[in-house]
């Protein structure tokens, strides 16, 4: 499990292979957890969707061009 900003927890699952995010803030499901699950494709596909919202909001913030060359994306 890997934590983003002390909060976010993202892992795997073994069984299932997807992808879960849990967040404090997410509505509790039957279990009491706050969990999302993604496919591995959705995951992929949120974690696209992320680095391009995080350029376009870091250039506009340093006024700089985005970078999306990133190694590995």
């Amino acid at each position: 499990m890997d934590r983003v900003a002390g909060v976010v927890e993202v892992w795997r699952t073994d069984d299932t292979n997807e992808v879960v995010i849990n967040h404090p803030a997410l509505k509790p499901d039957s279990k009491g957890e706050g969990q999302i699950a993604f496919s591995p494709r959705s995951a992929r596909h949120l974690a696209h969707l992320l680095i391009e919202y995080a350029a376009d909001a870091e250039a506009e913030a340093t006024g700089m061009p985005p970078n999306l060359d990133m190694p590995g994306f």
